[in-house]
């Protein structure tokens, strides 16, 4: 957070609002091509653990932290696929040109996927497992 720190005036507060695990961080890997998500949506990317941004407080004081229950996150994940279905005719211009026509079927699978995985996954127990992390900090 050091380089945000630094964009910060004094006595400023940052909120930050990320995806967490509710006990591990871990990385998002390809291995192979079951890991589509990965390679996909959120390569090179980590999913933080709801405590790690705890460890980081050299230039900014964490001031609050709450936890937003996953199943949060499930309902908005149903209303984006819910919305992609509804407005096809308008969505599907814009993946033909974002990755090019010869995969724009391909890409409206991945994004359906990709919003089912992701209610599913925040849904999971009760929504307790992977979580909506808030965090406030202020510089010091």
């Amino acid at each position: 957070l050091r380089r945000v720190a630094s964009w910060m005036a004094s006595g400023a507060t940052l909120f930050v609002h990320i995806f967490t695990h509710s006990r591990f961080a871990y990385p998002f890997e390809v291995r192979d091509e079951t890991d589509w998500m990965a390679r996909f949506f959120f390569t090179g990317g980590l999913m933080p653990s709801d405590d790690l941004l705890h460890y980081f407080q050299r230039d900014v004081t964490l001031v609050d932290h709450w936890q937003i229950p996953g199943w949060h996150y499930q309902l908005t994940s149903e209303a984006w696929l819910g919305n992609q279905d509804r407005n096809r005719a308008t969505l599907m211009p814009i993946l033909a040109a974002t990755y090019g026509a010869a995969e724009a079927a391909k890409w409206w699978v991945y994004w359906r996927v990709f919003f089912m995985s992701c209610a599913e996954l925040f849904g999971y127990n009760q929504g307790r497992e992977w979580l909506v992390s808030h965090y406030l900090f202020e510089k010091r």
